[in-house]
């Protein structure tokens, strides 16, 4: 093979724009990290763990628990499974828990979508990656 054709096969490999791609590739997820660290840090207070409720919304229930009322409407008294029965009921009737509920809710769907875009990103990173690799492979055939 004269040198013509392989300076031309090296063209055609575009290693130049391979490398663009994966600098490019590697701002994307570091990006994506900061901003999901950043979200995460900045809305604390609605990070729920696992199947627990957030600070915020416990904290409104705390307030709502010292509301429960001692007894119905026919002065029968409450037992402690209808006291959190009553609390239960305030997640659907109590606006102020609601609006928290849903924030916690927004909160976890938008860490969730950080969580993909940084996924996404570091597959991107890999494959460009791979790339490189398959390249440097063929660059050294050329040169053998």
């Amino acid at each position: 093979m004269k040198d013509k054709d392989k300076l031309q096969l090296l063209k055609n490999l575009d290693t130049t724009g391979l490398m663009k791609r994966l600098h490019d590739t590697e701002d994307a997820l570091e990006e994506a990290l900061r901003d999901e660290a950043s979200y995460k840090n900045l809305n604390f207070e609605y990070i729920a763990s696992g199947t627990s409720d957030c600070q915020a919304v416990k904290a409104v229930l705390a307030e709502l628990s010292v509301q429960v009322p001692e007894a119905d409407v026919d002065g029968k008294k409450y037992t402690a499974p209808q006291k959190e029965q009553w609390l239960v009921k305030q997640r659907v009737e109590n606006p102020q828990l609601q609006a928290e509920i849903n924030k916690q809710q927004s909160v976890d769907f938008l860490i969730d979508n950080n969580r993909i875009k940084s996924d996404m990103a570091k597959r991107r990173l890999e494959g460009a990656k791979g790339e490189l690799a398959l390249k440097t492979a063929q660059l050294n055939f050329l040169a053998s």
